[in-house]
């Protein structure tokens, strides 16, 4: 039996079962499509942390969702979440669609990359009020907040990590205003399929007093992973084996973070990126209030942690240029064995090691060199980003390599995990 994968995303608890299709708890209908023979996959989802990297103070959030209608939303955090709007800074978003299709004329200088898609923006922003920002739910004057929070979310050099759901009050308290990092997420009607998802930090605009505009890069995380459930095979005895959870974490498919420049038109490779994945397995199925941080660092039960380099091979590549490798991404077989839900954290961080200057590919291999090595060779020396079982891990120190182009030596200070950038959870109940 194929393995199915429909492009539906909805909240950040999935619920897969071998008779039917059902997000439990949740309050949303089974698709009339939902089959009643086999495990069916019916969603991806938004569920994230994800720091302020634009250098400065910023005053909001954007997530641009093509090819959609408001109706389309089932919820955009933190509305459906214990009715609390105070536990983000800047409270419940604006919700406002757009259409650039057609002879709707041009999308404004933000929003270039929709030209010929209708959907939504769904934005958390503060107001300009008397001269400064003011965010509806951080202020000293806001009703219900526990504390003071900001009127925006600075610009931390070097963050702290954090679990993937923890920026909000209830997850990082009295760290949260300074933390630099917000919580965001959105949610689709049973039976949408939503088009290309854009992220964005709101900061002033340098020549409009009292507006916003989008940072020039997409906010820095990669999207969520892509959930796919292989169904158990039928074979004798009756009894089926149990199915197969396949998350897969992709780098993000622009170039630089620029939504305009498509990789899949670029001749070099995208940027990479470290992902930490680890993985919970449990007995007890697993419920929104369970992906808090304090809960996932609170069970007693086995956690496993891998790493893998993400990167886009290049989607255009010159004529005559041979073949690029294949993505770098990061794809789990989750076999349950028994257990009835698993619960992944993704946290994601750059990769600051050595790229190649003709290219852009990483220079990560399995050899271990040195700096004696890189000076005296006069060939590519690359220090390896893998361990001696050849899985990919960072290099933590300082390492030299010579770059294939200018065949000039790279000095890599710190090794090459580079900034973190924020981290998505995702849990899914097996029943």
């Amino acid at each position: 039996m194929k393995q199915k994968q429909i492009s539906l995303r909805f909240d950040r608890l999935l619920v897969v079962s071998a008779g039917a299709v059902a997000l439990a708890s949740l309050g949303w209908a089974v698709p009339a499509h939902a089959s009643a023979a086999a495990a069916t996959i019916i969603g991806s989802y938004d569920n994230f942390d994800t720091f302020n990297d634009t250098g400065e103070t910023a005053e909001g959030f954007e997530i641009d969702i093509e090819d959609i209608s408001p109706g389309d939303l089932s919820r955009e955090f933190p509305s459906n979440f214990y009715g609390q709007p105070w536990l983000i800074r800047y409270g419940l978003p604006t919700v406002t669609a757009y259409d650039w299709t057609g002879g709707n004329g041009a999308p404004d200088a933000d929003h270039t990359f929709d030209a010929g898609h209708k959907g939504v923006l769904v934005t958390w922003a503060a107001a300009y009020k008397n001269g400064k920002w003011v965010a509806p739910q951080g202020s000293a004057t806001a009703q219900g907040a526990p504390g003071v929070s900001g009127d925006g979310t600075p610009y931390v050099a070097n963050p702290t990590l954090t679990a993937g759901e923890s920026c909000w009050w209830w997850g990082l308290g009295a760290l949260y205003p300074t933390s630099g990092c917000e919580h965001f997420g959105v949610s689709f009607n049973a039976g949408v399929i939503p088009g290309r998802l854009s992220y964005h930090w709101k900061v002033p605009s340098l020549t409009t007093p009292g507006a916003l505009v989008n940072n020039a890069t997409e906010a820095g995380i990669p999207p969520s992973p892509i959930l796919t459930v292989a169904p158990p095979p039928v074979i004798p005895p009756p009894k089926p084996l149990p199915p197969v959870v396949v998350a897969v974490a992709r780098a993000p498919v622009d170039v630089g973070g620029d939504p305009n420049v498509l990789q899949e038109h670029e001749p070099q490779y995208g940027d990479a990126y470290w992902v930490k994945t680890t993985t919970i397995y449990s007995a007890k199925g697993v419920g929104l209030g369970d992906l808090q941080v304090h809960n996932i660092n609170g069970l007693k039960v086995a956690k496993i942690v891998s790493w893998k380099l993400l990167q886009k091979p290049p989607g255009n590549p010159p004529a005559g240029a041979p073949a690029p490798n294949a993505e770098r991404e990061a794809a789990e077989n989750d076999n349950m064995n028994g257990n009835v839900s698993v619960t992944k954290e993704y946290q994601y961080f750059k990769f600051s090691g050595a790229y190649d200057s003709e290219t852009h590919e990483a220079l990560c291999e399995s050899f271990y060199g040195s700096q004696t090595a890189a000076l005296n060779s006069g060939t590519a020396v690359q220090v390896s980003c893998q361990n001696p079982n050849g899985d990919d891990y960072p290099y933590l120190r300082t390492y030299w390599t010579i770059d294939p182009g200018p065949n000039t030596p790279v000095k890599v200070t710190g090794g090459d995990l580079g900034t973190y950038l924020g981290a998505h959870v995702n849990a899914y109940n097996v029943q």
